[in-house]
């Protein structure tokens, strides 16, 4: 590449860098909610429910930022916007009461001291609705804890749930005797996991089977995990010489499905450095195709490497954790997930090829497709990373 292309390209990549920095960095704010837990109770005799979030709110260091927004109101708008209260997916508007404690002691320095917000919503369950459940608006720049307790009897462990995504469905249908947790219906103490809104019906055993599980690893692959399908159009655009391009995505597709069984079989855990580790494989393997069309020694161990990482990433998602959440799963639903990302996969990999296969008969295929398409697809890479720490 020419001392000027690169040039242009440090310059685009250095402005793409300030553009997702100046779109997603936070402003200065007043007194904000810094976590969240909750404590959901439901009276299925007398149809009532509260929900008990105990919010602790951090002032801003500008005072008179402070002096515009209280504490009561910070938590109250983090109550309206995130908090999303629904039975049978129907969103309910509860009463709100708000109260203040201190969380600090006395002997906390004044810049250190905290105060913890009360917020306690309430109502009456609908006539007939058989499911609680708590939505987390996809906004939210936390989670948020919870804890069920019905009739009296507090679930056996407790939910996390992530930022655009349901808590488990507890029943509302009253239990005469025994425990309200174990009722047909309820939630189990493995499902604890929060999921999204198209996955949330998948933890059933009906859902689990046949071309369900096939369909989970179709949207895991299209739908959720969008990186692995633009890792996979970035391996073709460093060369599309036969036998480079079926060694390439050889690889790739082995590394993937090895991921995905061993995770799925639950011989290892997924580690929280995979999300930038896969980015920036990501943005190294895309580069490569800006500099060079051929395959040098280091690529396939990188492109096996990436493929690792990108399993990983598959199994990050709802459709995964939906799906293999919980015990009960066999071998059967293992293979369908595996032939869901699969076919994905090749769908991607065939439409990209022949595309791309198409418009490298010009003589500007490199510079006016390769080039720019690298960009674009570093660009995103760059974006995601600096996403992860901002």
């Amino acid at each position: 590449m020419r001392p000027q292309a690169i040039l242009s390209l440090t310059r685009f990549l250095q402005f793409s860098l300030i553009l997702s920095w100046l779109l997603h960095a936070s402003p200065v704010e007043a007194h904000r909610v810094s976590s969240v837990s909750l404590i959901s109770y439901l009276d299925t005799k007398q149809g009532t429910y509260v929900l008990d979030a105990a919010m602790e709110v951090v002032p801003s260091e500008e005072q008179a930022l402070n002096d515009q927004i209280s504490p009561e109101d910070a938590a109250r708008q983090f109550a309206e916007e995130y908090l999303v209260v629904m039975f049978d997916r129907k969103d309910q508007k509860p009463a709100m009461d708000i109260r203040i404690e201190d969380a600090s002691d006395s002997d906390t320095p004044q810049e250190l001291r905290r105060q913890q917000v009360l917020t306690k919503m309430s109502g009456k369950i609908p006539a007939g609705a058989a499911e609680f459940l708590l939505y987390l608006d996809p906004s939210c720049p936390m989670a948020v804890v919870m804890v069920v307790v019905k009739d009296n009897q507090p679930s056996r462990r407790m939910q996390v749930v992530l930022a655009g995504e349901y808590s488990r469905p507890i029943s509302v249908a009253p239990v005469e005797e025994g425990d309200p947790f174990s009722a047909e219906g309820a939630v189990s103490p493995s499902q604890t996991e929060p999921v999204k809104a198209d996955a949330a019906t998948e933890t059933t055993p009906a859902a689990k089977a046949g071309p369900g599980a096939i369909h989970s690893g179709w949207r895991a692959f299209l739908r959720e995990g969008l990186m692995p399908g633009f890792l996979l159009v970035g391996v073709l655009l460093l060369t599309l010489e036969k036998r480079s391009v079926l060694l390439q995505v050889a690889t790739l597709l082995l590394a993937i499905s090895v991921t995905v069984t061993v995770v799925a079989s639950r011989h290892i855990s997924l580690p929280d450095w995979s999300p930038i580790a896969f980015k920036v494989l990501f943005v190294g393997i895309v580069a490569e195709s800006l500099f060079h069309d051929r395959i040098r020694w280091w690529r396939l161990p990188l492109v096996a490497i990436a493929g690792v990482i990108a399993g990983f990433e598959i199994a990050w998602t709802a459709s995964f954790r939906g799906l293999f959440g919980s015990p009960g799963f066999g071998t059967g639903e293992v293979i369908r997930f595996l032939l869901g990302v699969e076919l994905a996969f090749v769908l991607v990999g065939l439409l990209a090829a022949l595309l791309l296969k198409a418009l490298s008969r010009f003589e500007c295929y490199r510079r006016a497709v390769v080039h720019p398409l690298a960009v674009l697809l570093i660009s995103y890479g760059v974006y995601g990373v600096v996403e992860l720490y901002l």
